[in-house]
């Protein structure tokens, strides 16, 4: 079991609010997979915003992040699943760092759209260990954001 002093520096570095990393294993020598946890007990109904804290179930929700040093970086978040006390239905946790039914991290997709903008597809999936689709998936998912976010500062034409 790692120190905690090491967990501490390994949350600090890794800079998710809300979240702590409770362990870590080396997965090969370059890949490095973090345990997270949610620092908060409770959640907010999406459907009548009440604070619940009644767990349905959770299962490991494992997410690539950007490489720390020479390692690939891999999260692996016990992700809730909640039942409101309230209304009785049933949703999912937000991750912050993640949107939803994604396997990568939102900081590693604005790292990806960088690299790609400096080089190209080939060359940024070699050096991120990505395939092509999943780049094009990143690619496409930034398009549907830009498509849909309102301009800002705009002065009068």
């Amino acid at each position: 079991m790692p120190s905690n002093s090491l967990l501490h520096f390994i949350t600090k570095i890794i800079k998710f609010e809300g979240f702590r990393a409770t362990n870590y294993h080396f997965i090969t020598e370059n890949e490095l997979l973090i345990q997270l946890e949610n620092k908060s007990s409770r959640a907010t109904c999406p459907h009548c915003h009440k604070i619940t804290d009644k767990v349905h179930q959770s299962h490991p929700y494992r997410v690539r992040d950007i490489p720390l040093s020479i390692w690939d970086v891999f999260l692996l978040v016990d992700h809730r699943q909640f039942k409101c006390k309230k209304c009785h239905k049933v949703f999912s946790e937000e991750l912050s760092f993640v949107k939803k039914r994604r396997t990568y991290t939102k900081r590693l997709a604005e790292k990806v759209v960088k690299e790609v903008l400096e080089t190209d597809v080939k060359n940024t999936g070699e050096r991120n260990r990505m395939t092509s689709a999943e780049i094009e998936t990143i690619l496409k998912e930034l398009e549907q954001d830009l498509l849909t976010e309102k301009p800002k500062d705009l002065t009068g034409l």
